[in-house]
């Protein structure tokens, strides 16, 4: 086979697993490319979607089905994250300084290593100083 003929198939295969990733991951892809433009995606299906090392500073994504996502080591400064669902999320050694989890549903969330400090937790109080990996209140 020759390289040309290769590359085609190379490409054509990576343009359907683009096409059809919110397929196989859950997550809408559009609204992916929102976020990624916006930084604003409240209400936005990003069901196990993979962004770890990702920089979300004061992002919003209240009421966003986050459940499943890889969200590790991302810096999540003062997002707006009120409500949304994080069940079984990857949220270890993010920045969640300052970020707003108020009403989110955070069942088998991991925050192994996540700053927490200044956050508010689900329950609306505040995480105090040393909030590492969980919140003190």
């Amino acid at each position: 086979m020759t390289a040309r003929k290769m590359m085609l198939g190379f490409g054509i295969v990576a343009i359907h697993l683009f096409l059809t990733a919110h397929l196989l991951y859950g997550f809408d892809a559009k609204q992916l490319e929102q976020l990624r433009k916006t930084n604003k995606c409240p209400k936005c299906d990003l069901s196990n979607v993979k962004l770890p090392n990702v920089d979300l500073s004061y992002a919003d994504l209240s009421s966003a089905n986050l459940s499943g996502a890889d969200l590790s080591a991302a810096t999540l400064y003062a997002a707006s994250l009120g409500g949304a669902v994080l069940t079984n999320a990857n949220l270890s050694n993010a920045n969640l300084y300052d970020a707003d989890l108020s009403k989110a549903d955070l069942k088998g969330a991991s925050f192994a290593g996540a700053n927490l400090y200044n956050a508010t937790w689900s329950d609306g109080k505040r995480c105090k100083l040393n909030s590492v990996g969980t919140c003190k209140q």
